[in-house]
């Protein structure tokens, strides 16, 4: 019995061992190849905040400038922008960020506020020199930062473009629930690489309109080993209820020209959706609601649409 006992102990640390090697094997590897793909595929510039690097891609030319900022947890802005980006620059200066925690920006550990991200997103603009008032454009999360950027500074917002953006009264009734500090151990340790790179691939509907090039796919799939479940990123989901909370009840400005574009999906599955982005509107005859068919990602396969709508919508409301 003895024997038996001492046999499995030694076969439990083998494994035990064998399981500590791989994971310090994962963890090294993993961030090895992410400086060396950083480095090789960065694009944009890098704009100094706060000590820590941010990136952005600009491109266009025009008198109005459109700030595209992405939703939580979208693993490389620049990329995913950049159909819907190209569609707009003809007639547009087109700014796509990546906040900390985003594509090729650095994490932080700074509170993912409201009035940080806000912060962050001036500061940027300013290094890039590029003058307001700004049209911004959010995609899901960023809805909240930007009423809050055009509550709080409504000489440097001209307009809110959003795409199924949201709003802050979504967690009145349905609070988000917290994600553990923890799951950053799952970057840290490139655990979230060897699923990644391991498991088939799912086709999550991105590339259904042959938007984008083989070279951009495999960029996204980098991003995401690089940014799922970072420090930043998990701080920020813990911050929604927050966020959202600071601005409840609040409506747009009545002289501030939006154009909500909703997914027809989101619409669909929650009955919420729609009244959620009626409650917000204080002057019907410069802020609309269009329903659009596709998923929660709507310019992924409705980029023409977007960038067409937008167009219309800017020449008729935005002096």
């Amino acid at each position: 019995m003895k024997k038996a006992l001492k046999i499995t102990r030694k076969v439990l640390l083998w494994i035990i061992g064998i399981i500590v090697g791989l994971v310090i094997i994962s963890a090294v590897t993993h961030n090895v190849l992410k400086s060396i793909e950083k480095n090789k595929y960065k694009s944009g510039q890098t704009i100094n905040v706060d000590g820590k690097n941010m990136q952005a891609y600009v491109t266009g030319s025009g008198k109005k400038t459109i700030v595209l900022l992405s939703g939580l947890g979208t693993a490389s802005p620049i990329t995913d922008f950049m159909p819907l980006a190209e569609r707009l620059s003809s007639d547009y200066k087109v700014v796509i960020l990546e906040c900390f925690g985003y594509g090729f920006s650095d994490t932080t550990k700074e509170e993912r506020s409201n009035a940080n991200i806000v912060k962050e997103i001036r500061t940027v603009l300013k290094e890039l020199k590029i003058n307001g008032p700004y049209i911004l454009m959010p995609h899901s999360i960023s809805g909240i930062y930007s009423m809050y950027y055009a509550v709080n500074y409504p000489k440097e917002v001209e307009a809110i473009i959003g795409i199924d953006e949201s709003k802050p009264n979504q967690t009145k009734s349905n609070k988000d629930a917290n994600m553990s500090p923890y799951l950053t151990l799952l970057n840290t340790f490139g655990i979230v690489r060897d699923i990644t790179y391991l498991l088939p691939s799912v086709d999550d509907g991105m590339n259904k309109n042959n938007y984008y090039s083989t070279k951009q796919i495999k960029m996204k799939k980098m991003a995401t080993t690089w940014n799922s479940g970072n420090v930043s990123v998990i701080n920020e989901f813990n911050m929604v209820n927050t966020n959202t909370k600071e601005l409840y009840d609040v409506k747009y400005p009545n002289k501030l020209p939006v154009l909500s574009f909703l997914s027809k999906e989101s619409v669909d599955s929650n009955k919420e959706w729609l009244p959620l982005h009626e409650d917000v509107i204080s002057n019907s005859d410069i802020q609309k609601i269009q329903v659009l068919s596709g998923k929660h990602y709507l310019y992924w396969t409705n980029a023409d649409k977007i960038a067409k709508m937008s167009k219309e919508f800017i020449s008729t409301y935005v002096k």
